[in-house]
């Protein structure tokens, strides 16, 4: 499999990719394939579907003290 940096390397014309982000968590991931279906007529060279890092949020627990939580809203890395 060629990697992106080949990819791009070896075109005689310029080139595009889309990315993609995966759902929500406890949704399907037919959305992200209907739609990677939709821009495949544009012929990208790749389409990447990506996650963006944990969130973090702090919550006032009590006296000045602080709880720190992380979340996901979406999934890992989808390959």
């Amino acid at each position: 499999m060629s990697t992106a940096a080949q990819l791009i390397r070896d075109l005689d014309r310029p080139g595009f990719s889309f990315e993609l982000l995966p759902p929500l968590k406890g949704n399907s991931i037919k959305r992200v394939y209907r739609t990677i279906d939709a821009l495949r007529e544009f012929n990208p060279l790749f389409i990447n579907i990506t996650s963006h890092r944990d969130e973090v949020i702090f919550r006032d627990v009590e006296k000045g003290l602080f709880e720190r939580k992380v979340t996901r809203k979406r999934p890992g890395t989808v390959r």
